[in-house]
């Protein structure tokens, strides 16, 4: 037995044991530290089901592990030139560690702040984030995280590795000479053994069936112990192997029958008084027709201003109940308009409610890069296209640089006709490091270019807030008195506060203009942000936003609150409604001032970053669905925030949420396939207008 011992403990197999063990240490303390510094999220999650995730999260680091030694076993395998077999390759091994492992180890224990902003492991919105302008997320790591620290514990931790191995290999005698005998009689044999055990290894175990996905880390309730099982490199590897998503949406396309899905679809999103055309292949082509609902203005506003705020989170809106004063300014506009306490966003990234909002388009799995894909490129019915077509001059307004998330390319395309982006700013106040311009810049150039275009008729301006953003760079001195409270939440509360002091420098600038009172002004947030701990599959905190709709032309809806359930799809057809503009539109929202009295509203909402969930809201209740999850309904409240799954009795309601939710996102994939997402008037029927007969009412 110890002669046997003897023989299969050779130096280059210590050096594979140790490296082994090494890596697997590194993978365990990163998982650790992300769970150390999101100590919060763990609130309520009991220590049993911690420290599983800290075992089940092995399996992942196993997979990582594999995946990295297996061109070292491999390569230990070749006669001669082996890694083992001489100085030069030592140094070559030496240096396949420093340029793999590094970055591994790097990010990490990086991930902990990118899990702290986004609430989840790295996905394919940290891929985007550096495609999009790697210039322009290299600043805002720099200057909003602690890259010094981390690269010196990479450093430490990298140093660690290397000394075992360094001493190991020099201990034992390596280099050795090669034979042939040697080679066969021990190499070749126990390097095979390795080789195949690190193939399973790469499986994520000896398990049958499939290799391991990203599904069986949920084995809670508890979605950060979930998330804590996951190794953020796989998942990483996951997002770029799969980037794009599954552009065909074959999960989702296979849920049930397409006649049916659209007929419940339409059921959905159609509304009494709007007729929807027949006679070509568009699934919910309609016009909306003109009549009373809860909200009409004594006079029609004559222009449009939608102001989009960066990461406006209705949790920490003052009128709803946070007691951190950040929102003045929105607080006292809220009094003066209609506020919805219940909207949310589409997704977590602008992009998304840029899309959602301009063209009442939802946000779908494999989907979320719709402005830079090659889909995004057929027409809509959006906003700026459609206000065109009745008189109205379109402008763009926004801090930064339009080439992020094409912006401009995509918008150009949908019907914008003016853009104001950061180089159109001559004598700015503030412009910071990484993104642009200061909001109270963006703020009263949208005042001049509105002044500009209103001089020759009625005006959509789409002005769209940047400043509340990390790194959180505001302009000193702060125009107000800085914010206190918990330390992890003060670079986000003073964000937060001066965006709605630059927005209420707005509207005192505006309200001494002549077109302030024949103005539409509709406010809301493009998406919320992860702060507590995620009490379901889908957080909903990441999507709450608020919505304010305010004109100061007619004050007798000053002051309402509605708790009808919206989201970003809505605020198209929302519009047009108060504008008494019955245009065709292809729409996927709801006119939320039309809504039954009997009607909770609902919304569909997915987070970014190639995350699987969806979630379908109704009411006080929402169901998450995701491929490969059994889906799970919630009861919520938002004031205060709980969520608590709904375990009896559920069956009739869960299946009414999930074919609600199937048929929606199947038939706008669909859609998005068969490119008739909107349609140009020319091509709505043979004369490019649209007849009583190719109507139907719905009532």
């Amino acid at each position: 037995m110890r002669k046997a011992l003897k023989r299969l403990v050779r130096p280059e197999f210590i050096c594979m044991g140790l490296l082994f063990i090494g890596i697997m240490m590194a993978g365990s303390f990163c998982r650790l530290w992300l769970f150390l510094s999101n100590l919060a999220m763990a609130e309520g999650i009991p220590s049993t089901v911690i420290l599983k995730s800290l075992l089940v999260g092995m399996r992942f680091d196993l997979l990582l592990v594999s995946y990295i030694m297996l061109p070292v076993a491999v390569w230990q395998l070749v006669p001669k030139i082996g890694w083992q077999y001489g100085k030069s390759g030592i140094r070559f091994l030496f240096a396949f560690l420093l340029t793999v492992l590094s970055p591994v180890i790097f990010f990490g224990i990086a991930e902990a702040e990118f899990y702290r902003e986004f609430h989840d492991r790295f996905n394919q919105l940290a891929i985007q984030y550096v495609l999009d302008q790697p210039g322009t997320v290299i600043k805002m790591v720099w200057h909003g995280y602690p890259v010094i620290r981390y690269l010196i514990a990479t450093v430490i931790l990298m140093a660690g590795i290397w000394w075992l191995l360094k001493k190991v290999l020099l201990v034992k005698g390596l280099p050795v000479e090669f034979s042939w005998k040697r080679y066969f009689g021990k190499s070749l044999p126990f390097g095979l053994v390795v080789t195949a055990l690190l193939v399973f290894g790469a499986r994520g175990g000896f398990q049958t069936g499939p290799p391991l996905r990203w599904g069986d880390a949920y084995f809670s309730k508890h979605t950060y112990a979930n998330h804590l099982a996951l190794n953020g490199i796989f998942t990483l590897a996951k997002a770029t192997q799969n980037w794009g998503g599954d552009k065909s949406g074959h999960y989702w396309l296979a849920r049930l029958p397409q006649g049916e899905a659209l007929k419940i679809t339409r059921e959905m999103v159609l509304q009494t008084g709007n007729r929807l055309l027949l006679r070509r292949d568009y699934p919910l082509l309609k016009k909306p027709g003109i009549c009373d609902s809860g909200v009409s203005f004594i006079t029609l506003p004559q222009n449009l201003v939608l102001i989009q705020m960066e990461s406006l989170s209705a949790q920490f809106i003052g009128v709803l109940g946070n007691a951190y004063g950040a929102t003045p300014v929105f607080d006292q506009l809220a009094k003066q308009g209609i506020l919805f306490d219940h909207f949310f966003s589409q997704g977590t990234h602008t992009h998304q409610a840029l899309f959602a909002s301009l063209c009442s388009f939802p946000n779908l799995p494999g989907h979320e890069y719709l402005m830079q894909d090659i889909q995004g490129q057929q027409p809509f019915r959006s906003l700026p296209k459609v206000l065109r077509e009745n008189g109205f001059d379109t402008s763009y307004v926004y801090n930064g640089s339009f080439r992020w998330d094409n912006q401009e390319g995509f918008f150009r395309h949908q019907g914008m006709k003016h853009f104001v982006g950061i180089k159109d700013y001559q004598q700015a106040k503030f412009t910071d490091a990484t993104w642009g311009v200061s909001d109270e810049d963006m703020f009263l150039r949208g005042i001049t270019e509105i002044d500009h275009l209103t001089e020759k008729g009625p005006v959509f301006a789409f002005l769209q807030s940047l400043s509340n953003h990390a790194p959180y760079e505001l302009p000193p001195p702060a125009p107000f008195k800085e914010i206190t409270g918990p330390s992890s939440l003060i670079p986000r509360l003073n964000g937060l506060r001066y965006a709605d002091w630059a927005l209420g420098r707005f509207f005192d600038v505006a309200a001494k203009k002549p077109w302030f009172k024949r103005t539409l002004f509709i406010i809301y947030g493009d998406h919320a942000f992860a702060f507590q701990r995620p009490k379901a599959l889908l957080d909903l905190t990441r999507h709450h936003i608020p919505l304010l709709v305010y004109y100061p032309g007619d004050t007798r809806f000053a002051g309402q609150v509605t708790h009808a359930v919206g989201s970003e799809v809505d605020i198209l057809p929302t519009i047009l409604g108060l504008l008494k503009i019955d245009a065709p539109i292809q729409s996927w929202g709801r006119d939320l001032f039309r809504l039954h009295p009997d009607d909770p509203g609902w919304a569909l909402i997915k987070p970014s970053g190639g995350e699987p969930t969806v979630a379908f809201i109704k009411g006080d209740k929402f169901l998450v669905e995701a491929p490969g999850i059994k889906p799970v309904l919630y009861h919520y409240s938002l004031y205060p925030w709980d969520v608590q799954p709904i375990t009896e009795g559920n069956d009739d309601l869960c299946k009414e949420y999930k074919l609600a939710l199937e048929s929606y996102v199947e038939t706008g994939i669909d859609a998005l396939n068969r490119k008739v997402t909107g349609y140009e008037l020319n091509v709505s029927c043979s004369d490019g207008k649209i007849h009583p007969q190719d109507m139907e009412d719905h009532e």
